[in-house]
């Protein structure tokens, strides 16, 4: 038995967990993902004061995944 099958309807907290994929290019990313239908949390938005970019999306079940730019080595 697949233990994954008793799983049934939507996440009631899906921003409890968040699946980040990296990108160099976060906009053009967001704007391809959400041009599939993809359901839009949060457009692309500057996170602090640096240069990184994060977008938050949804998938198919209603589960956050965010694009977010590649972070800062020091």
């Amino acid at each position: 038995m697949d233990p994954n099958n008793r799983v049934k309807g939507r996440n009631p907290t899906p921003e409890r967990i968040l699946l980040n994929l990296e990108t160099a290019d976060v906009k053009g990313e967001f704007e391809r993902i959400k041009g599939l239908g993809t359901r839009v949390v949060a457009e692309p938005y500057r996170m602090g004061e640096g240069e990184m970019w994060i977008a938050t999306l949804a998938d198919q079940d209603g589960n956050y995944f965010q694009l977010m730019s590649p972070c800062e080595k020091d």
